[in-house]
């Protein structure tokens, strides 16, 4: 494997092999070829085994309380070995797709630790990162956000896509757009960067039941998009803004949402119960997270 330590600047696809992996590789290299950057493909090894023997180590004589302990080493040991023999097949046959489209400036790397200690460790060298909405122990969960996606939300300072479906070209974004330092973020990214092909069509949306103030924000959005040959449609809306919002994604053909995540906070409900959850609940299609 190449060293990821030899990388300046790259966009980082976290491969787990759960089921959203594959949709993450081609997401991942979609962005990767429009910024011209490399595209990482990261797994991590978290050693959480949880052992099948039983922990009878306070009821069990000195002899046998050492053979439970070596047991249970052994068997953490092979159920390692097993993530890690795993990973690297995922990794080497994702890379392999990824060369057989005709882009070679990719990496593999599998690292120790949570994803969030990589990401947090990698974050200087990453211009975007990507992972699946729940991670493949949550396989079956569709709705259900995978435990440490609050924390890298709240925490890692980089754009994230969050990906919660198979791969699909993406031809419009949607930005929700409030006038909040978050969304101002997410406008700006989306429109002035390159991540996004400028042939991709932009809709603007802000829901707000006091129209006059919703049409100073889409007045000001319009300000704030420099290129004013971007292809961009302006939605001023009432109502109840998930339900909003998920009504234009829809009407709209929406491949892929910007939004701005909530402000920092150190209590780790900072996020869950937020409008930032809600979206992540509610939406099918991949977000764009910027703070």
């Amino acid at each position: 494997m190449q060293n990821i330590n030899t990388i300046k600047e790259a966009v980082l696809a976290c491969i787990d092999g759960s089921k959203y992996s594959e949709a993450v590789c081609e997401y991942g290299l979609y962005i990767a070829k429009e910024l011209k950057l490399p595209l990482v493909l990261l797994n991590t090894i978290e050693h959480t085994h949880i052992s099948s023997k039983s922990d009878l180590s306070g009821s069990i004589g000195f002899g046998e309380r050492d053979t439970l302990l070596n047991d249970l080493s052994d068997e953490d040991a092979v159920e390692s070995k097993k993530l890690i023999d795993n990973g690297k097949d995922i990794l080497k046959s994702l890379k392999e797709k990824v060369i057989n489209s005709g882009f070679e400036d990719v990496v593999i790397s599998q690292r120790h630790g949570t994803l969030y200690e990589n990401l947090k460790e990698l974050e200087e060298k990453m211009r975007v990162v990507l992972f699946g909405i729940s991670g493949i122990d949550h396989n079956s969960d569709i709705m259900e956000i995978g435990s440490q996606v609050e924390n890298i939300i709240r925490d890692v300072n980089v754009p994230i896509i969050l990906v919660n479906k198979e791969y699909s070209p993406i031809k419009n974004v949607m930005i929700a757009f409030n006038g909040e330092s978050g969304s101002t973020r997410a406008l700006e990214e989306v429109s002035s960067s390159p991540m996004l092909g400028r042939d991709i069509k932009r809709f603007v949306i802000n829901i707000c039941n006091d129209t006059k103030k919703s049409q100073e924000l889409i007045e000001n959005a319009k300000e704030i998009i420099q290129d004013k040959t971007l292809n961009c449609e302006f939605i001023s809306k009432s109502g109840d803004p998930l339900e909003e919002i998920l009504n234009s994604q829809k009407s709209n053909n929406i491949d892929i949402m910007a939004i701005g995540s909530y402000s920092h906070g150190k209590l780790k409900t900072a996020l869950f119960g937020s409008f930032t959850t809600k979206l992540i609940q509610n939406v099918k299609i991949p977000l764009i997270i910027l703070k």
